[in-house]
C-alpha cells in the first residue's frame, strides 16, 4: 500500500485513509449478499435485519427526513434507503477510522503506512469478493440470462413509449455477441482477481468493463448505480499500491521493479492446501453461476418455452358491452393490439397508445385465462383482481376472448402477427453492406 504514500499531506493520514476504508469496505460489503462466503446468506439476512431498523430511525431521527423511509425489495439498489445507508455508512467508516487511530496499536514504525497484514487481508477480500460478483454478472451475459431477446410487448413498443432503462434492456438483448464480448471482460478480470500474480491487470480489465457498466447505469437511469459504482471503487482501490508503476509505465517510460511476492505459509502442505481451497472456490463460484444462469436462460430467457399464445395479435374486431367499437386512434376503450410473451405477462396496447399489463394463467383443458392486472407503480399497493376470459382459437392464426374485465363485457376477435415482419427480427447480421440500412 505504500502507494499511497505523499509527502505533501500529513504523514498519517493516508493510514487513516487505510483504516476509514476498511471500515467502509466492511460495512458496505456484509450489507450486500455474500456470494463466497459459507453462509454467506445467514450473514447477509442479519446484517440486512439490523440495517432496516436502524436506516429508518437514522432517516427519521438525525436526518429528519419528511417522509419515513420504506423498506421493501423491487429490485432498486437506488433507492432513499440505500443512499441513507450509504451515509450512515460514511459516517461510521469515519468515526471507526479515529478511533482505532488514536487507540490502535501502530504494525509499523512508518506513521504513513497502513498495517501490512490487515491491507493484506483486506485486500484478499476485496479480490474474492469483486471476482465473484464479476463472475456472476459476467456468467449472466455469457450465458445471456440478464438481457432477453425483445419479446413481443417490445416490438410493438414505439421508442417514445419505453423508458430509458427499457431501451437499455432491448439494445443489449438483441445481440449475443455484445452480450458475449461483455461477459467474457467480466469474468476475464474476475478470474484473473483469484491470483495476486494476476491482480493488477485483472483490476485493470474489471475497472474498464465497470467504467462502462456504471456510465450505462448513469445515462439510462437503471437503479443499480450505487452498487455498480462500489463495484468500480473495489476495482480502482486495489489498483492504488501501483499507481506508481502503472505510471512509470503508461505515462512517464520509466523502468519500474517488480512486486516481490512472497509465500503465503512457510509450511508446503498448508501451501498446497491454500491452492486447493482456491481451486474449489474458483470452481464452485464458475459452476455455481453456470447452472443457475443456464436455469435462468431455459425458465425465463430466451429458451424458456413459450406459452402457447405466446405472440402479437392484432384486434380485428372489439365489441365492449355489446356495443362494436371501430379502429379510431385515440379511442381508450378500445384495444389496438395483445401481447403475450414468454414469461405468460399479457400486454395490451390501447387506440390511444396506452398499455395495460395482466399477469396471465391460461387453463387449456377449460380454455380460461385468468387476469391479474399489474400497476405501472411498484410501490402501489398490490390488489386480489382476478379476471377470467374465456377464448377460442378457430385456427392457429386467429383467437377470440369474451368474458367480463373490470366492468365491461368484451368480445375480441385477434389475428397473429408474424413477427418476422419487423425488422429487428428479421434484419440480422452482414459483412458486407453497399449502403448503410438505417431505419
Amino acid at each position: 500500500m505504500k502507494g499511497l504514500r505523499s509527502t505533501s499531506l500529513h504523514p498519517a493520514l493516508p493510514r487513516i485513509a487505510f483504516r476509514f476504508a476498511c471500515a467502509y469496505f466492511f460495512l458496505y460489503v456484509t450489507s450486500t449478499p455474500l456470494l463466497i462466503v459459507p453462509g454467506g446468506g445467514w450473514i447477509y439476512s442479519r446484517f440486512s435485519k439490523l440495517w432496516e431498523t436502524v436506516v429508518p430511525w437514522f432517516g427519521k431521527h438525525v436526518l429528519h427526513l419528511a417522509t419515513d423511509i420504506t423498506v421493501f425489495p423491487n429490485g432498486s439498489w437506488d433507492t432513499t434507503f440505500n443512499y441513507v445507508q450509504i451515509l450512515l455508512f460514511l459516517a461510521l467508516a469515519a468515526a471507526a477510522a479515529l478511533v482505532w487511530s488514536r487507540y490502535g496499536a501502530r504494525r509499523s514504525e512508518d506513521a504513513s503506512d497502513p498495517d501490512p497484514r490487515i491491507a493484506d487481508g483486506l485486500r484478499i477480500a476485496l479480490r474474492y469478493v469483486l471476482a465473484a460478483y464479476m463472475l456472476s454478472y459476467g456468467m449472466a451475459k455469457i450465458v445471456k440470462a440478464q438481457f432477453s431477446f425483445p419479446g413481443p410487448e417490445r416490438l410493438l413498443q414505439t421508442y417514445g413509449q419505453s423508458s430509458p432503462m427499457g431501451l437499455l434492456w432491448t439494445f443489449m438483448g438483441y445481440s449475443r455477441g455484445y452480450n458475449l464480448f461483455c461477459g467474457l471482460a467480466e469474468v476475464g478480470g474476475g478470474l484473473l482477481l483469484f491470483f495476486r500474480r494476476t491482480t493488477t491487470l485483472g483490476a485493470l480489465l474489471v475497472s474498464a468493463a465497470m467504467a462502462n457498466v456504471v456510465m450505462l447505469n448513469l445515462c439510462y437511469d437503471v437503479p443499480v448505480k450505487t452498487f455498480s459504482g462500489h463495484l468500480l471503487l473495489m476495482a480502482v482501490f486495489l489498483l492504488l499500491p501501483d499507481l506508481r508503476r502503472l505510471a512509470n509505465v503508461f505515462v512517464l517510460n520509466r523502468p519500474t521493479e517488480p512486486v516481490v511476492l512472497r509465500a503465503q505459509f512457510r509450511a508446503r502442505w498448508m501451501e498446497r492446501a491454500r491452492w486447493v481451497l482456491k481451486s474449489v472456490v474458483i470452481g464452485w463460484c464458475l459452476i455455481g453461476e453456470m447452472q443457475s444462469n443456464l436455469k435462468a436462460y431455459t425458465t425465463r430467457g430466451d429458451l424458456a418455452p413459450p406459452p402457447a399464445l405466446y405472440g402479437i395479435y392484432e384486434v380485428e374486431a372489439f365489441t365492449r358491452n355489446g356495443e362494436p367499437r371501430a379502429p379510431l386512434l385515440g379511442d381508450a376503450a378500445r384495444w389496438r393490439a395483445m401481447t403475450v410473451n414468454r414469461r405468460r405477462l399479457l400486454t395490451v396496447q390501447w387506440m390511444n397508445d396506452k398499455v395495460t399489463h395482466f399477469r396471465m394463467v391460461d387453463d387449456p383443458a377449460k380454455k380460461t385465462l385468468t387476469l391479474s392486472p399489474l400497476s405501472d407503480d411498484p410501490a402501489a399497493p398490490e390488489t386480489n383482481e382476478k379476471f377470467v376470459l374465456t377464448y377460442d382459437r378457430p385456427d392457429p392464426e386467429h383467437l377470440a376472448l369474451k368474458g367480463l374485465l373490470r366492468k365491461d363485457t368484451l368480445d375480441v376477435r385477434l389475428r397473429k402477427v408474424d413477427e418476422s415482419q419487423f425488422v429487428l427480427v428479421s434484419r440480422g447480421f452482414h459483412w458486407i453492406n453497399e449502403y448503410p440500412f438505417h431505419l
